[in-house]
């Protein structure tokens, strides 16, 4: 009793220790799942107003994914995301100002895209097929709303009538969306359109050529000339909308450590390719690598003709049977082939056949055949399909008992051959019209075999990093001392929205850990799932304002080589100018060279001046034919030109046709969709609370 009577004096307390054990746990398991009760619940990414639920997100994702794997192509999971995540933003941002606009698609509008005569360009395809699977020669979308609605009227099951109604809701709303963009893009079409001026101006850029005589003048010929801090900034106030920020970011630096094999595992791994050549070169087959997992085998029994690798050709008509050899080494891969046997057989055939859905069709249609009836005759069409007299190679084209079977039969011969080929069954008529004469067959073992870095070098890489980052756990100490440990620190910028540590495969991960981390904190290293590197990450910088600032480190030189190039230029400028009356007295001022080129405004470089030369593009493109003009600074040079001639192309100016180009290139196309959208609203990213933790060494 005295114990019951202490616990209720305590049950107040117990139930208050209960309830915050509960909320740690549950709180514990959100946060490492990436879920939150009071962050952002379900939302990826929203910025004004409009909102990416991570539903919606995960099912565009999932799509994109196996429309990549459908077509064969990569598909790169964090690349990727960030592209869905923003084009679902933009096109909730579009929703929002189509209905501030009112721009709506009505029911008729929507009757008409689907069931009209000429279906929307969104629709066609869906339309079409359907109307093929319900047996009609042309698309009708009315008919398949019908089929949707009656499915019995044309012979489809409920079920199939069900599939159809979801596969239409679907392709509506891609053509609503569809309908809606464009009544948006001809409603803002009027925005972005060239004057008279812009489309004159496109045509100079890509059509005249204008002929210069110059001398000019180095910038680095003004190494005298320094720049400042203020020089800097100026630079960055002259372009800093460049540099606007839609979302927090963190200016950070990073070590890359591959994980290679170390010259023990090389020394080990030659070795044991050594050892598995002995093998194979006094065993039979490939019992010599059978044991070891490390060599994948390939084997293949094909006519010489066949084998396209023309080292393994050259290795398959001179080695004796039973020899195997290092067939290539480059660096820590080898690869290895065994030649087993080597034989004389038919190459190639000259068969007739038919294929059937069923073996018990064939007895009727053997008769025909006997009788004199062509194989393609007999076709149905469908159940049925019949080839005469085609040639076809036999290495690896058939099974091998059906290989053996054409082989064997009697020229004119008609044979029935049923099996069963990956669960399906394959019934046919063969009949051997002609073979080639019989050529060398090679049955070939080819063995490759990669050198991986042990458990002990891998081992090795992470204690050695981990100790450099013990005893450097502040970003300042992280960055000074890493050369000095033979390690490399990269500058990059991350925010929520990027999607790898300066392109560096599987590290979203520590992506995450750097927007989540402090100024000058230091990570714990990370390794990528494929164990290919160890990383480790230091924040530098914090940026959560307006603009990234000009003393970031990931454009402070790029600013300061501009601004030094701008006061090289002043100072060549001021030093030359009026020293001479023509080009050839200012290449004599200049220590250089008179000399000629060819200039079209909208060209990448100058030939003999250099890359990125607008300002000098644009001096020529307005100067006066045979007036002396500069000097002009540009980004590598100073030059003094006269224009000599201007050229054409034997294009004629044309309106309509260069307004066409500016608003293809200038137009609203030309424009960020997002950056028109948000205008100065920021994005906030909430996809890396969806973002397992990286792998932690």
């Amino acid at each position: 009793m005295a114990t019951l009577e202490k616990i209720r004096s305590k049950s107040v307390l117990l139930f208050v220790i209960i309830i915050v054990a509960l909320l740690a746990f549950i709180l514990g398991d959100f946060l490492t799942s990436g879920r939150t009760y009071f962050g952002s619940g379900t939302t990826v990414a929203e910025a004004a107003g409009a909102k990416v639920d991570y539903n919606d997100y995960q099912a565009r994702l999932s799509q994109l994914s196996e429309q990549f794997q459908a077509q064969g192509r990569q598909f790169d999971n964090d690349r990727m995301s960030q592209s869905v995540i923003q084009d679902l933003l933009v096109e909730k941002l579009l929703e929002q100002e189509y209905e501030r606009l009112g721009i709506t698609v009505t029911d008729a509008e929507l009757t008409e895209a689907m069931t009209g005569a000429v279906p929307h360009m969104m629709a066609q395809r869906f339309i079409g097929a359907l109307s093929q699977q319900i047996g009609l020669s042309a698309p009708n979308g009315a008919a398949v709303y019908d089929a949707m609605n009656n499915p019995a009227k044309y012979g489809l099951t409920p079920e199939i009538g069900e599939q159809i109604k979801t596969a239409w809701a679907a392709t509506e709303a891609d053509v609503v969306k569809t309908m809606k963009d464009e009544k948006f893009n001809r409603l803002v079409a009027g925005l972005f359109t060239a004057n008279k001026l812009d489309a004159k101006a496109v045509y100079d850029d890509g059509a005249v050529t204008s002929n210069i005589v110059y001398a000019s003048k180095p910038l680095s010929a003004a190494s005298d000339v320094d720049v400042t801090d203020q020089d800097v900034l100026a630079q960055w106030q002259q372009d800093k909308e460049s540099y606007r920020l839609n979302e927090e970011t963190r200016g950070v630096e990073y070590i890359l450590v591959s994980i290679e094999p170390s010259q023990a595992d090389r020394l080990a791994g030659q070795k044991e390719v050594e050892d598995a050549l002995l093998a194979l070169n006094s065993q039979p087959g490939t019992d010599g690598v059978s044991a070891n997992t490390r060599f994948i085998v390939n084997r293949v029994d094909a006519p010489a003709s066949q084998i396209g690798d023309r080292s393994l050709r050259a290795f398959a008509d001179s080695a004796a049977v039973g020899s195997a050899v290092i067939l290539s080494h480059t660096g820590d891969n080898y690869t290895l082939a065994k030649l087993i046997d080597k034989k004389q057989n038919i190459d190639s055939i000259q068969v007739s056949y038919i294929m059937a859905q069923e073996a018990a069709m064939l007895d009727s249609v053997l008769v025909k055949v006997q009788g004199g009836s062509s194989m393609a005759s007999l076709s149905d069409g469908q159940t049925i399909q019949g080839v005469d007299s085609a040639w076809t190679a036999l290495g690896g084209g058939f099974p091998e008992n059906l290989a053996a079977r054409l082989t064997e039969a009697n020229i004119g011969e008609a044979f029935i051959y049923v099996d069963s080929i990956q669960g399906q069954q394959a019934a046919g008529i063969y009949r051997v019209e002609r073979r080639h004469a019989p050529v060398p067959f090679y049955d070939i073992a080819v063995m490759d075999y990669t050198i991986d870095p042990s458990n002990e070098t891998i081992a090795q890489l992470s204690t050695d990093l981990n100790t450099f980052l013990a005893a450097n756990s502040s970003a300042d100490e992280f960055s000074k001392n890493a050369a000095e440990s033979g390690y490399t620190a990269v500058p990059a910028m991350v925010s929520a929205s990027t999607p790898l540590v300066g392109n560096v495969s599987d590290s979203r991960g520590a992506v995450k850990w750097a927007m989540d981390a402090r100024k000058g904190q230091v990570s714990p290293s990370f390794q990528d799932n494929k164990q290919t590197y160890l990383m480790a990450v230091a924040v530098t910088d914090i940026y959560d304002g307006d603009y990234l600032p000009h003393t970031a480190q990931a454009i402070n030189g790029t600013l300061r080589q501009q601004a030094l190039a701008k006061k090289r230029g002043e100072a060549l400028v001021a030093k030359y100018a009026g020293k001479a009356q023509n080009v050839a007295g200012y290449a004599k001022a200049m220590e250089s060279k008179v000399d000629t080129v060819a200039v079209v405004f909208s060209q990448a470089m100058v030939p003999g001046i250099g890359f990125n030369e607008s300002a000098i593009q644009g001096a020529v493109a307005s100067a006066e034919k045979g007036k002396l003009t500069g000097p002009v600074a540009g980004n590598n040079a100073a030059i003094v030109f006269q224009v000599i001639d201007t050229k054409s192309e034997g294009r004629p100016y044309n309106f309509d046709e260069y307004a066409a180009r500016f608003n293809q290139t200038m137009g609203l196309n030309h424009f960020m969709p997002l950056q028109l959208l948000l205008g100065k609203e920021k994005v906030k990213n909430h996809s890396l609370n969806f973002v397992q933790s990286a792998v932690q060494q």
